[in-house]
């Protein structure tokens, strides 16, 4: 499973960063979004092995956070959910030599 040191810490996010990782299959990508004072930590994750710019948002599932360290947390949280609630989803990524890129 995913450890939670293995994501970037809230700073990084709270400082511009864009972070996007790839879990057995499932694809993901944690920012920062909306406006100063009202930053939304913004979560997605899609069916691999495609970046996000290759899929269109309505396939991906997203989910907004508060932009704090315990948003963070729960992001990360939210990120495990998935993984487990539909790992026979993400058991049916191709291998990246085998992608054909989603219409």
């Amino acid at each position: 499973m995913m450890d939670e040191k293995e994501i970037m810490p809230y700073n990084f996010f709270k400082y511009g960063g864009v972070y996007t990782g790839e879990h057995h299959g499932m694809r993901y990508l944690i920012k920062n979004t909306g406006e100063k004072p009202d930053f939304k930590l913004m979560v997605q994750v899609w069916l691999g092995p495609y970046a996000s710019t290759a899929v269109p948002d309505e396939k991906k599932t997203t989910q907004y956070f508060e932009s704090s360290v315990e948003g963070r947390k729960e992001a990360i949280n939210w990120l495990h959910e998935q993984y487990e609630t539909r790992r026979g989803e993400w058991d049916t990524a191709p291998a990246l030599l085998d992608a054909v890129l989603p219409q």
